[in-house]
């Protein structure tokens, strides 16, 4: 198991009080179109065609591998969960990238494994180059298609 996966899953049990292999209680919060923020933690689970509306919701995540479902306790539904995102550790600087819009302020770099979270990014990229600035920490600047996106933060996928 990679040293990511296993902070990740530290993290969650943190938060957990009914915390099994793969059954994990987290609180999470909507930030997009298929995409919601583990609360406190700097983890996003993607969905696929989830439109739940939650702010701060106990849900129960049950991954295998690399996908699952997300229970939303309150609201009495589930969604299949795509994939699982922890914060990746990128040195600062200026890269040429190729860019592909995954979901709403959601891109991935092409042939990395890397996705970049952006903030009200309006690009609609399929193979695009682009520029990443970065600073430490993560944050930055992503120059697509004439556009200026805030990052608020470079992730790598998970396996739970």
């Amino acid at each position: 198991m990679r040293h990511t996966s296993y902070s990740l899953i530290v993290a969650l049990l943190a938060f957990s009080s009914t915390a099994t292999a793969e059954n994990y209680e987290v609180s999470v919060t909507r930030k997009g179109s298929n995409l919601y923020k583990v609360d406190i933690k700097d983890i996003f689970i993607h969905t696929r065609y989830c439109y739940e509306y939650v702010y701060g919701e106990t849900s129960i995540l049950k991954m295998s591998g690399m996908s699952g479902e997300i229970i939303f306790t309150e609201a009495n539904s589930s969604c299949q969960v795509k994939a699982v995102y922890g914060k990746s550790e990128q040195a600062p600087g200026n890269f040429m990238v190729t860019v592909n819009r995954e979901d709403d302020d959601w891109y991935e770099i092409f042939g990395q494994g890397i996705y970049i979270k952006t903030n009200t990014c309006i690009s609609l990229a399929l193979g695009t180059e682009a520029v990443l600035n970065l600073a430490a920490g993560g944050y930055g600047t992503l120059h697509i298609e004439g556009n200026q996106c805030m990052v608020e933060g470079v992730y790598s996928r998970l396996r739970l």
